[in-house]
């Protein structure tokens, strides 16, 4: 489950910094309140446009789509949007996911958001790593976990899938063990129906494990996209009752008097129905005044 901090010592501070570059990025949407999906703790995942691959069973095909772009923004304007969510970050190990599409083409622009973290915020990068190394290269000081999605080592079968060469792939995931960062990945290492089989995915992993990688997530690839629909249409309300269970911790842990308001709302998609929105900031702005200078 969560492990969480004491957050009395720390000040929350979301002054923005001048706004002196003009890095900007495609992004196709934020999506709150992740729990143990997309890394550790409570997660913020941001979509971001464009991928090199176009995979047969792509969860996110409108990363290749003119009208899949959701927003400009700038690093700036991109914490601006994330940080309401700061004290479930820290409290939990938690902080911004970056996926896509292939968010490392975007490489400059993540390193600009990384600079604005003072708070300490996890970076976890979802990505193919079938990107110019330059790319990984710029991110090696920024990220802290990566997850990566290798789908398989076999070279014909990663190409007909994908449509494009594995090479780039080995070659970033060897720079990063070389620099010891292996420990630091998670291999996502599907079962894809028609592409490959279970025989290739324990060959794939056993060959990574002997080049030190030692987390893997294995599963089967949702090929019915009615179904996957489905699936991802849940109300959300145990996602509520989860950051209602965290706030509590915190105010707890930081000698706060706090009582959960009886939540009616039905329909709460990501855990961000109006009265925890309401006891969130109610919550983050105690916190600010506990560690407000004394006149």
């Amino acid at each position: 489950m969560f492990s969480f901090v004491l957050l009395y010592h720390y000040a929350i501070d979301h002054t923005m910094p001048p706004k002196g570059n003009t890095t900007i990025a495609p992004i196709m949407g934020i999506s709150r309140h992740r729990l143990l999906t997309d890394g550790r703790g409570v997660t913020t995942l941001v979509g971001m446009y464009g991928c090199p691959l176009n995979c047969a069973y792509c969860l996110n095909n409108q990363c290749h789509k003119p009208d899949g772009i959701w927003q400009h923004l700038s690093p700036q304007e991109l914490y601006a949007k994330v940080c309401i969510d700061d004290i479930y970050y820290r409290s939990t190990g938690g902080g911004i996911t970056f996926g896509g599409g292939e968010p490392a083409l975007h490489s400059q622009f993540i390193k600009e958001f990384a600079l604005l973290n003072k708070q300490g915020w996890h970076i976890t990068l979802e990505t193919s790593l079938n990107v110019p190394t330059l790319h990984i290269e710029r991110l090696l000081d920024v990220v802290d976990e990566y997850i990566i999605d290798i789908k398989t080592l076999n070279p014909t079968t990663y190409k007909v899938y994908t449509g494009q060469s594995i090479e780039p792939v080995l070659e970033n995931l060897r720079y990063l063990i070389e620099r010891n960062k292996g420990t630091h990945i998670t291999l996502r290492v599907p079962l894809i129906p028609g592409y490959n089989t279970s025989e290739e995915v324990t060959k794939t992993q056993n060959e990574l494990q002997k080049m030190g990688i030692t987390h893997f997530d294995t599963f089967t690839y949702i090929t019915n996209t009615t179904h996957r629909a489905q699936s991802n249409g849940k109300s959300g309300k145990s996602t509520c009752n989860v950051l209602k269970k965290i706030r509590t911790i915190i105010a707890e842990a930081n000698n706060i008097p706090y009582t959960p308001a009886l939540c009616t709302h039905t329909l709460c998609t990501m855990g961000n129905c109006p009265m925890c929105e309401k006891e969130l900031a109610w919550l983050t702005q105690q916190i600010n005044l506990k560690n407000a200078p004394v006149l």
